[in-house]
């Protein structure tokens, strides 16, 4: 028989046995089941080595299998300190182990762990600080020997968070049998829940638990795993309780609002009242070679048979002092898997029943018995055992065995209860710190009470949400449904031996996170730090990947033990979110900013667009290639959405006044039905934007600005009003607009078909503007040549957007219309010249720089920007923005540098393909004394400079000829 491997199917398996998956670990090819974790498929396959220790690079085996220790912490896709124990496989994803080289098996660093005894606990404050210069040398040693995972910084996440609020009358924190009972409960009394647990199924401990429950009302007969899907399907059916399943939450803040990480959403969840049901942790008892692979925790053995149908193992020892135990060796046995032995740490067995039918299974049972030491090199071979009082009369007995299953007691996972201002106690009767106050508003029920025994659980959790439910509406005072939620925490159906003090060698650890042995944690009480906190920061015991979940309640009691002290006089190390690890990309969220769609969205997905974001707006790339959009514009004709630009409503009797001193150039002087470029500065004399306004009236005027700048050019508006009480009235009517751009050598002839205005080139100039129908509906027509060719910008209410560009597309079709998207403007736009600001200007670049002098009227009154623009022409202008045309069709990246003799001294700023000239062009930065016709510079392109030459012309249509006629 092999040592693990695949049992028969299990009542509560979560696997599906008919589904295979195949993934690759450190390049080999495993084969997994749906279902399964990366480390449940890796000890399926015999992988029972998952990484190594931090400091002495021991290795490390499956402890917790619950995500709660550091010992399977991969890499995962490039994404370190992944916890395989709970990330589901996926076909093709790739694993490696961390922190071993060359490989996980022959670490060539665990020759540290021969001198262990060279690094004592800070030993890097007592040998490194003088000279100065060593510390420096040892740090960058220090933190490449030890660690976790490495970070791919060229890796980019393929996860995008999200933020979400939400609001419930009761949140129920854990989906074990107490949290499920709180959840129905309160339900039962019409208030609406969310349940919140961080595993993929409802039922806690049940989900594994294959024992029969004679005693629990309600469910005599039925096993664990039989009374979790009960519940689990009261849960779903309920019409009030939301359940957000593989979730976790990490933090419990100020009035109820509790921090939720839920798959690629954080969740910040208001609630008016909480239960507390987050059960405890299993505790690993403290002996020699503890860590050795093999060696468990008794939940993580169950959690292989119940939940993965895996046999942990040939021959197991399990050591305890609950009675867990009893019930993992039942249950091992069952799995197929022979058990040694239970050495019980209890004199006598905490329940007489269950000890006879350990006994009468054939297990042997020595109570009053401890383990000294674990044996093997790489894999536990054995135990040593003797009596609990350490007298050792001759040798301790030695069993053999490749599987130790450690059940040390619990610890209560009470981090939002200190989060949440509870205070707790230490109850020496079961050995555990429980809640003795809660604030008001907060519950708690189950394990996290200490209560272990599954009717007391249930009891509790629905009086929990009973009181939850009825505190909502004022029928049971808070203080008194919390003095009895607290009183339950006595009523427990388990007895827990304390947690053994300091005892055994030099490799009895106690943090295995951290590689912290007991006796680390009494010599630095011996050297003083008897203060829990100080003591914690000076080990850095608990300040690992576990924080403190597998090692905090023994740090108290040896610290307790050691210094005569009680356990409420030690007290514990403070809780603090993020409870659990959170990526920072969680914390950040998205951008938070808004999404905005055109009218025409809809349309351009369906013509195949490829969607981009620009700014706050998500526009057409292209409808598939950008050179042919550009060259049926040229020919024939196109049509752009256009309902990205800004557009403000500016009306009043001082509206020109205002344009002109917000403007470079005069607007006053602009004649109805006008229309004029503008430039913007800031105060400074640096661009900060451009656009066109047409005059629509004496009074008022139609203001377009960039995409991304009509929220930030609506505040400029007013905060020059403001004041000065001019009477002027700005609207931003962007989003109540749509608009398009039809240019080409064929525009005027699709247009016409639609509407009543003349277009005639002696009737309709360039750079006018005109209101009539199109296709039937009221639009502004604006005639401008932005891409070079003669075309109308058509303003239109938003509700049209749809009808109008299907309604012209028609028409055009007879004329070869093409969508064009963004790189098709920006191609045609680069061939007239036009800038982008922001793309070819930054925030110290003026209308000299970029030879836009001739929207600069210095000749009118004072303007925003004047001093910069006029200072700046006094010291002179030392760098310019020019064209420029290769000699072949490379096209350069943006943002590469312009080379003179050897040395970078101008940059890119826009290139493409031009398809008019067949060569790469566009537009950069050089030295005034470059910026001449004709004028050679070198263009860095995949390393190797290649020549260019200086255009001052744009390479289209340079005297403006099309876009007039």
């Amino acid at each position: 028989m092999n040592r693990v491997g695949r049992n028969i199917a299990q009542p509560g398996e979560i696997i599906d046995r008919s589904a295979a998956v195949e993934f690759k670990s450190d390049g080999r090819t495993i084969r997994a089941q749906q279902g399964d974790t990366i480390l449940s498929a890796l000890y399926a396959a015999g992988i029972t080595t998952f990484s190594r220790s931090f400091k002495y690079h021991r290795p490390r085996g499956l402890l917790c299998a619950a995500g709660h220790c550091p010992n399977c912490l991969v890499t995962v896709d490039g994404e370190p300190n992944v916890r395989s124990c709970i990330r589901p496989v996926a076909p093709g994803m790739k694993v490696q182990h961390q922190n071993a080289w060359p490989s996980l098996r022959w670490d060539f660093l665990s020759i540290l762990d021969r001198f262990h005894w060279l690094m004592p606990v800070g030993f890097y404050y007592k040998a490194l600080h003088r000279p100065k210069l060593l510390w420096r040398l040892a740090r960058g040693v220090i933190q490449r020997v030890g660690g976790l995972g490495s970070i791919d910084i060229e890796r980019v996440p393929e996860t995008k968070f999200h933020h979400r609020s939400q609001h419930a009358d009761v949140a129920v924190v854990g989906g074990g049998p107490a949290g499920m009972a709180a959840a129905l409960a309160a339900a039962d009394q019409g208030s609406q829940i969310v349940l919140i647990d961080d595993q993929p199924h409802l039922g806690g401990h049940l989900r594994f638990d294959q024992q029969t429950y004679d005693s629990v009302p309600g469910y005599q007969g039925k096993t664990g795993v039989d009374i979790a899907r009960a519940m689990a399907q009261s849960v779903a059916e309920s019409d009030s309780i939301e359940v957000m399943s593989d979730a976790t939450v990490f933090g419990l803040y100020q009035d109820k609002l509790l921090s939720i990480l839920a798959g690629d959403w954080r969740v910040t969840l208001r609630a008016k009242r909480v239960v507390i049901a987050t059960g405890a942790h299993e505790v690993p008892l403290i002996f020699e070679n503890n860590d050795l692979p093999g060696i468990m925790l008794a939940s993580a053995a169950r959690r292989l048979v119940g939940l993965y149908g895996i046999r942990p193992g040939a021959n197991a020892v399990v050591a305890t002092n609950t009675e867990l135990g009893y019930q993992t060796a039942l249950e091992l046995l069952d799995a197929g898997v022979n058990v040694a032995a239970i050495v019980d740490a209890n004199l006598e067995s905490p329940q007489p029943g269950l000890s006879a039918t350990v006994s009468a299974r054939g297990i042997r049972a020595l109570q009053g018995h401890r383990l000294v030491k674990a044996t093997g090199r790489g894999q536990v071979k054995g135990v040593l055992v003797a009596p609990v009082d350490g007298a050792l009369q001759g040798r301790p007995e030695r069993i053999p065995c490749d599987l130790v299953c450690m059940s040390g007691g619990y610890q209560p996972v009470d981090a939002l209860l200190q989060q949440a201002g509870g205070r707790l106690s230490f109850n020496a009767k079961i050995g555990e710190s429980v809640p003795t106050h809660l604030p008001s508003g907060i519950y708690a029920a189950g394990d996290v009470m200490g209560a272990h025994g599954l009717a007391t659980q249930l009891t509790q959790g629905r009086l929990a949400g009973s009181s939850a439910a009825g505190d909502l509406s004022s029928a049971v005072p808070a203080a008194d449904s919390n003095d009895t939620a607290v009183q339950t925490a006595d009523s427990v159906a388990a007895a827990n031996a304390p947690v053994s003090g300091a005892q055994g060698g030099s490799r009895s650890f106690l943090c295995f996170c951290e590689d912290v042995t007991a006796k680390d944690v009494t010599f630095a009480i011996d050297e003083g730090f008897e203060d829990i906190q100080t003591l914690k920061r000076y080990t850095t015991v608990s300040m690992g990947p576990c924080q403190g979940k597998m090692c905090g309640k023994s740090l108290a009691a040896i610290c307790a033990d050691y210094t005569r002290r009680s356990i409420d006089e030690i007290g514990a190390t403070t809780s603090r979110p993020p409870y659990q690890p959170v990526p920072l990309a969680a914390l950040s969220g998205p951008s938070h900013m808004p999404l905005k769609r055109s009218p025409m969205d809809r349309l351009h997905r369906e013509l195949g667009a490829s969607m981009v974001e620009s700014g706050l707006w998500q526009r057409p790339l292209d409808y598939g290639s950008a050179q042919d959009e550009a060259i049926a514009v040229r020919q024939r004709v196109g049509i752009i959405d256009v309902s990205t630009l800004g557009k403000l409503d500016v009306q009043g009797a001082d509206a020109p006044a205002l344009l002109d001193l917000l403007y470079t150039n005069t607007f006053s002087d602009l004649g109805v039905g006008r229309v004029r470029y503008g430039l913007m500065c800031s105060d400074n004399g640096a661009i900060l934007d451009d656009g066109t306004v047409t005059r629509l009236a004496q009074d008022r005027f139609f203001v377009t600005t960039t995409s991304g700048n009509a929220d930030m050019i609506e505040d400029w508006f007013n905060w020059w009003m403001s004041g000065a009480g001019p009477c002027v009235h700005v609207t931003n009517v962007t989003g109540a607009y749509g608009a398009v751009n039809v240019a080409g050598p064929l525009a005027r002839e699709a247009l016409s078909k639609l509407t009543d205005i003349d277009l005639d080139p002696d009737k309709f100039r360039y750079m006018r503007s005109r209101q009539g129908q199109v296709a039937g509906v009221p639009c502004l027509l604006i005639r401008i040549g932005f891409v070079g060719e003669a075309g109308w910008e058509l303003h239109f209410a938003s509700e049209h957007g749809e009808y109008l560009w299907e309604s012209i597309t028609e028409a055009g079709r007879e004329f070869g219309i093409s969508s064009f998207g963004l790189e098709a403007q920006r191609i045609l736009r680069l061939e007239k010249g036009h800038i982008i600001v922001g793309q070819d200007t930054d925030s110290t670049s003026n209308p000299l720089e970029t030879r836009s002098e001739w929207a600069v009227h210095l000749n009118k009154a004072d303007f925003i920007g004047r001093g910069g623009i006029t200072g700046a022409a006094e010291r002179g202008i030392k760098q310019k923005l020019v064209g420029f045309i290769m000699e072949s069709d490379l096209v350069p990246e943006d943002g590469v540098p312009i080379i003179s003799e050897g040395r970078p001294v101008g940059r890119v700023t826009s290139a493409r393909l031009s398809p008019t000239l067949g060569k790469g062009f566009g537009l950069a930065w050089v030295p005034s004394h470059l910026a001449k016709e004709g004028a050679n510079i070198e263009v860095l392109i995949n390393d190797c400079e290649q020549t260019a030459s200086v255009t001052l012309r744009p390479v289209y249509d340079p005297d403006g000829v099309r876009l007039r006629s």
